[in-house]
């Protein structure tokens, strides 16, 4: 059994899950299914939340792995590195997902929770029962919304409110519940800690025997448990932040040139050829 409610009813639930794209302020999705799913690891440029109401599932982000329970919320700031692991059973794995453009909530002073899951480092949020009820009661009005958004009296407008309402009502409740970040991960602590160094490091060189150097560990074995916690090789994931760095500099109205270099890479060709390849544009379309 299978649900998928959105905005776009032409979107498939495999688009959704790995294609996720959004070229809009926010896009709201309401998904049930029973079948085990097999999600490769991957990022968006959006940030996204989710709301877990049933299901056997954990979260994997950029090294970090959690255990998720009914009515926890996942924050997965744009760019991250996640997938989902769903385990297949009787019951059925249900959850409520918001897209939201990065500049829609700073436009709306609207960051505070993804700026929150940085600093404390944990992408789940567990609010006591009655403080989740709220912010669910919000979601569901959502969904009610759109489900008359063409029938109703300015309807696109009505959904519009109810999402700013909703988003405020859960950041709110992240500012004023402390505790509600304090889940735990599991996690290979040398593994954040190189992820940790390469964010900090990404216009340097970090071929990997100066990794391997930098943290007294065999290169060998640094490669295989990088790759086993992150599903990414220690070189890909290096050349694929060093392009959404770059990107993002690009964008902010660097010149290409330069964002080349304030990335790592030592000639524009390599560097041109890359943001070609994994974000299908040359440095010089991309729109500022």
């Amino acid at each position: 059994m299978r649900e998928n409610k959105e905005f776009d009813s032409n979107l498939s639930y495999e688009d959704y899950e790995q294609k996720g794209y959004l070229n809009q302020d926010f896009r709201f999705f309401h998904i049930k299914n029973r079948e085990k799913l097999d999600i490769p690891y991957h990022y968006h440029d959006f940030d996204k939340l989710i709301l877990i109401l049933s299901g056997k599932v954990k979260y994997l982000i950029e090294g970090r792995e959690y255990e998720l329970l009914p009515f926890d919320f996942v924050l997965v700031n744009r760019n991250l590195i996640h997938k989902p692991v769903v385990e297949s059973g009787e019951e059925e794995y249900d959850r409520i997902i918001l897209y939201l453009n990065h500049d829609f909530l700073d436009k709306y002073e609207l960051l505070d929770a993804f700026k929150k899951t940085r600093e404390l480092g944990s992408h789940v949020v567990r609010f006591p029962a009655n403080v989740s009820a709220e912010i669910f009661e919000s979601f569901s009005g959502i969904e009610k919304d759109i489900a008359c958004e063409e029938t109703q009296y300015a309807g696109k407008l009505q959904t519009r409110l109810d999402v700013l309402k909703a988003l405020i009502c859960f950041n709110r409740a992240c500012i004023e519940e402390d505790f509600g970040f304090k889940p735990e991960a599991r996690y290979n602590r040398k593994v954040i800690e190189i992820i940790e160094y390469i964010m900090d490091n990404l216009e340097k060189d970090l071929s990997i025997d100066i990794l391997a150097d930098h943290f007294y560990m065999s290169k060998y074995h640094m490669m295989r448990i990088f790759k086993n916690e992150t599903g990414y090789s220690i070189h890909q994931y290096i050349s694929e932040k060093r392009i959404l760095k770059a990107k993002s500099l690009i964008m902010s109205g660097t010149p290409a040139t330069n964002a080349c270099l304030d990335c790592g890479f030592r000639d524009y060709s390599t560097f041109s050829r890359a943001f070609k390849n994994q974000l299908g544009v040359l440095p010089s379309e991309v729109k500022i």
